[in-house]
């Protein structure tokens, strides 16, 4: 049966608060979540980013900044003609690969001992991998360090 307030309508029933109050509930689970929020906060790393630039100009020392030279590319193009394949490094062409060629990159190679050298194998759809291992084979006895497979443009 409905409560109802006397000085109210007679129709109109009051509403029955039924349950605990749960603001307080609500205010202590907040500072809870505040506490351990702020808690594993203090407790893990730095998230700023850290910068050790020297806020001196031209830095600490006296000494200037160095500027490495862009790679030197060396592209060897390997194309099949009938039986045999042609290596050709700009105007340097031959089909000796493992005399002429590895004579060259040696030859090349000292020329080249202070530069960073990248080699670049380019071999034609056509060309055979033995030739293509050869070549690479040879660049490394050579000395270069960084040798890639590529696509002829």
């Amino acid at each position: 049966m409905p409560l109802h307030h006397g000085r109210r309508n007679k129709l109109v029933p009051m509403a029955a608060h039924v349950g605990p109050n749960m603001a307080p509930m609500v205010d202590v689970t907040l500072v809870i979540l505040i506490f351990f929020m702020l808690g594993s906060s203090l407790a893990s790393k730095t998230w700023f980013l850290t910068n050790h630039t020297p806020a001196i100009k031209g830095g600490l020392t006296n000494t200037p900044p160095t500027h490495r030279e862009p790679p030197l590319r060396l592209r060897i193009n390997l194309q099949q003609r009938g039986t045999h394949t042609v290596a050709l490094v700009g105007s340097f062409q031959t089909e000796d690969l493992v005399g002429q060629l590895a004579h060259w990159l040696v030859k090349k190679k000292r020329l080249f001992r202070k530069l960073h050298v990248q080699v670049l194998l380019l071999p034609d759809k056509n060309v055979p991998w033995q030739p293509v291992i050869t070549v690479y084979s040879d660049c490394i006895r050579a000395g270069y360090k960084h040798v890639a497979f590529g696509y002829p443009r």
